[in-house]
């Protein structure tokens, strides 16, 4: 067991040596433990500095952050260590943010959140890692995660789910036959058969199958078109009646309503209309019996496996997100009010004219009480006087609103710049049930007072933006029945059609009233002259304009594929490939026929006797068209 003992070596007596002495060695000793701890911490500082220098330059930036952090603990005033540490923090917050974006690119939004954070917390400053992070956390907690496509995990699940059939009922769609593949006069049976072969599936033939030859050019056509392409030919058609197993059927009507089969399936909706996506299916794809599901915005669909898929087919070509603009909305309103007042008025107080009332201040009055008037019998009120006026006002205003109205298309976008101006509207209803009305119940209706703009946007595909415009300008004009007020309204409907990022200057809204009024006493006021200067004379202008720019921005165009623009056949039942086009053989012009002894013999292709892939391919074999039976040589006529 050691023991763990400090001791003061400056107290320390020593047999034969001065106490001076003592205490100068006590000293020197204390000098140097010093001296010797300070060393040790420098050499820390410095080897921790070293390996963060070191860490740097490979590149592990997290491990040169701790180092640094390490030898500042040590030593706060290293500018060396400082230095690397901020340079340090940055590269290691790009590096996790780096990281996060390629994380959430392969759809792992949990480890692309861990490396955000990380980088958030380095550089908390950055505002790109802060609206990512915050994407990222809202993804994690709804369950979305984005690919590498830009889609998330339901849209990659639904495209996927797009074409496949039912489970065990479904062919090698993606198996395609060797490139030297032409059946001449062969047997129906023996070609079906070989397909099968090729494909690994079992093949089964109804009783009333009839074989008959037939001449194909089957050369680098998948499985499935190739069934399709010798099924009518043959005038047959095909089940998938168990697992990798096909039943290859005469087509009669009886037969296809004996083999007639059919499937449910649920379609989701991402941005379709419900009602419009049923309507539609029933007039183009003739679907009958479909269900609509309101609560997650999806129909199901049971019909025969061919007009399913071509469901699925039209609904993926409809169900796009809308086209998306943003207008940029810029009013200007100008208004001007002049107001001139002039004139001497003689007038009675609070009237614009003389109007008062000359009374005798006695009661039980009598015409012989008029021999007795004196002058402070009569009784005088609003006694007219001189007033003049001189007065000239003259206001400007501008009123200026800047927005952006983003909105899809075909969706109105409403802005409205006023207020809202209460007006009474006042009904009658009868106290009691079945009573003549004669209660009165006054309601208000609130007007928009003001500027008010609608507008209907619609995207085109050469880039240009359609905007149909109701512009609506209000405003109070005055006070009609009963103190209501009256309003007026100038409002322009139209329609333009603007570049992306064009600027469309809408202005002329101008109203202009003026307003004279000339009030004094009768006769007075009309003397030449001086008349107008014994008036009074108000006359007031008003001036209004508007000025308003539009400017559209496509933000969000119509996500069209070629496969959406790509016509699909409706195939009758049991006709393969329905969710697609199938790609007939070029069909060559006769050649010149051969003599006998050069004529090619008739062979059925092994995969023994097929070329290699790398092989030039061999010219086409035309399809010869089934020629007619001759007719037959008339009979002599009777003699």
């Amino acid at each position: 067991m050691a023991n763990n003992a400090t001791y003061d070596l400056t107290n320390l007596p020593i047999r034969g040596v001065p106490n001076t002495f003592t205490r100068r060695f006590g000293e020197s000793i204390r000098v140097t433990t010093v001296l010797v701890a300070i060393a040790t911490a420098s050499c820390a500082t410095t080897s921790a500095l070293r390996t963060g220098e070191n860490a740097e330059a490979a590149q592990d930036y997290d491990r040169a952050i701790v180092e640094y952090t390490r030898a500042l603990r040590d030593n706060p005033d290293n500018r060396s260590a400082r230095q690397g540490l901020e340079r340090s923090t940055v590269r290691s917050a790009q590096e996790h943010y780096t990281r996060g974006r390629q994380f959430r690119a392969a759809g792992r939004p949990n480890e692309a959140l861990i490396e955000l954070q990380l980088a958030a917390e380095l550089n908390p400053n950055d505002p790109g890692v802060l609206q990512l992070l915050e994407t990222v956390r809202t993804e994690v907690r709804a369950g979305i995660a984005v690919g590498r496509d830009n889609k998330t995990s339901l849209e990659n699940l639904i495209e996927r789910s797009q074409n496949l059939q039912p489970p065990g009922f479904d062919l090698p769609a993606d198996l395609r036959l060797p490139t030297a593949l032409t059946f001449r006069d062969a047997s129906s049976r023996d070609v079906y058969t070989a397909l099968a072969r090729m494909a690994n599936v079992n093949i089964v033939f109804d009783p009333q199958f009839r074989d008959q030859p037939v001449t194909i050019d089957l050369r680098n056509a998948l499985f499935t078109d190739a069934l399709a392409s010798l099924s009518t030919a043959t005038r047959n058609f095909y089940r998938v009646t168990a697992q990798r197993t096909i039943t290859v059927i005469p087509d009669t009507p009886a037969k296809r309503t004996e083999y007639e089969e059919e499937i449910v399936r649920t379609f989701y909706l991402s941005n379709a209309d419900v009602k419009e996506t049923l309507d539609l299916l029933r007039i183009v794809i003739d679907n009958r019996r479909l269900a609509p599901i309101t609560a997650t915005n999806a129909l199901s669909i049971k019909d025969t496996p061919e007009r399913v898929a071509a469901a699925g087919s039209l609904i993926a070509a409809i169900d796009k997100a809308r086209p998306e603009v943003v207008i940029d909305v810029e009013l200007l309103e100008f208004d001007r009010t002049r107001l001139r007042e002039f004139g001497l008025q003689l007038a009675s107080p609070g009237s614009p004219g003389i109007n008062g009332q000359a009374d005798i201040n006695r009661e039980d009055f009598t015409l012989r009480d008029l021999q007795n008037l004196s002058s402070s019998d009569v009784f005088l009120t609003n006694l007219p006087g001189l007033f003049y006026r001189l007065l000239k006002a003259d206001t400007d205003t501008r009123t200026l609103a800047n927005t952006q109205l983003r909105t899809s298309e075909g969706m109105p976008a409403q802005a409205r710049f006023g207020e809202r101006v209460p007006v009474p509207v006042t009904t009658f209803a009868p106290i009691a049930t079945g009573g003549v009305a004669q209660q009165p119940i006054t309601s208000f209706n609130y007007e928009n007072i003001g500027v008010n703009i609608d507008i209907t946007p619609r995207t085109h595909h050469d880039g240009q933006v359609s905007l149909a415009l109701r512009i609506l300008v209000s405003s109070i004009s005055g006070t009609g029945f009963g103190g209501l007020p009256t309003f007026g309204n100038r409002e322009i409907n139209t329609v333009i059609r603007l570049q992306d990022g064009e600027t469309n200057l809408l202005a002329g809204l101008i109203r202009d009233n003026e307003r004279r009024v000339l009030e004094g006493v009768p006769g007075l006021v009309d003397l030449p002259l001086v008349g107008r200067l014994f008036a009074h004379n108000r006359r007031e202008t008003q001036e209004s304009d508007i000025v308003l720019t539009l400017t559209p921005r496509i933000v969000r165009v119509l996500d069209l594929t070629e496969q959406d623009l790509r016509p699909f056949r409706v195939g009758r039942a049991g006709t393969a490939g329905a969710g697609g086009v199938i790609d007939l053989p070029v069909v060559l012009d006769t050649p010149p026929p051969l003599p006998p002894a050069a004529q090619p013999q008739p062979a059925t292709p092994t995969p023994d006797t097929a070329p290699p892939p790398d092989a030039p391919l061999p010219p086409a074999t035309p399809i010869q068209p089934p020629q007619p039976p001759p007719a037959p040589a008339p009979a002599p006529p009777p003699r």
